[in-house]
């Protein structure tokens, strides 16, 4: 999305918001791109204005210098900030859409001196999209010049929606991501040793900084250390059953052969499979 002031050749569905100011800012863009390419996958933009873009539908891969990649999915948000080079686009064939909102003035600036708007901490959650995208909408008010109590008006609005989708964060951040259960889930099954974790967090739609440390945090152990825990579990109940001979444990794990899962199984628990059996049998002889 590169729009000039000049000509003011924009997509379709990028409407100028308002072309007054006031002593406290003024939105000045807003729009609804359905089949959005943001900004060129492999440029680096700098706005030179703040902006709030909304995913509606799809996935998107984000960059910023100071935060790397992430995948933004629908009902996620991010704000962009006027110096922070930056970069996103579309990563799915069924195309991704967007909503957003382009705004400058004072008050913000204030905000962001505060901690409110902090370019290290730009990302939110913000579902359900049917509420949210009609609040944004709302903050967009009539297109064209307009007077000054409108234009102040408009952004009262948008700091209104701005405070709302940050308290909305806190709360979010209290309630484990619906993608933990399904790394618990992957991280159990059989062969699971031999997923790696980068791929995994990409799967999800996280990146894997944010999948280590939000892990850790909700689960109290790492990915890795969870996912060796499981195995272990899962060997120690296959051992338990007489009938089974450790090629069958070891291929019903997703090992590739009875030599790998032994020796692993001894770097998590301190002991051999034999060994652990054995403890088993004496147990219940006594």
């Amino acid at each position: 999305m590169v729009f000039s002031k000049t000509s003011r050749t924009w997509p379709p569905g990028v409407e100028l918001s308002s072309s007054s100011s006031s002593p406290l800012g003024a939105v000045k863009l807003y729009g609804y791109l359905p089949d959005s390419r943001g900004a060129a996958q492999g440029s680096r933009r700098r706005l030179g204005r703040y902006a709030l873009v909304y995913s509606l539908r799809g996935r998107c891969e984000y960059w910023d210098e100071l935060n790397g990649h992430r995948v933004v999915r629908a009902g996620e948000a991010f704000f962009l900030f006027p110096e922070i080079a930056h970069r996103y686009g579309g990563t799915e064939p069924g195309g991704w859409s967007e909503l957003f909102l382009v705004f400058e003035g004072p008050v913000f600036d204030l905000w962001r001196e505060r901690g409110l708007l902090d370019p290290r901490r730009s990302f939110l959650t913000l579902e359900p999209v049917s509420v949210w995208r009609k609040r944004i909408e709302q903050c967009a008010g009539p297109a064209g010049r307009a007077g000054q109590a409108a234009v102040v008006r408009q952004v009262v609005a948008l700091q209104a929606l701005i405070a709302d989708a940050l308290e909305a964060q806190e709360s979010h951040a209290d309630t484990p991501p619906a993608w933990i259960a399904a790394a618990c889930a992957a991280l159990s099954e059989p062969g699971a040793l031999q997923i790696r974790l980068p791929s995994l967090a990409r799967s999800l739609g996280v990146s894997f900084e944010t999948f280590r440390k939000r892990f850790t945090a909700v689960m109290g152990v790492s990915p890795g250390a969870w996912r060796a825990a499981r195995m272990v579990d899962a060997a120690a109940r296959l051992l338990a059953d007489p009938a089974l001979s450790g090629k069958e444990i070891a291929d019903r794990l997703g090992f590739s052969d009875e030599f790998h899962f032994s020796r692993r199984f001894h770097e998590l628990s301190g002991m051999t499979p034999t060994d652990f059996r054995r403890r088993l049998q004496n147990g219940s002889n006594r």
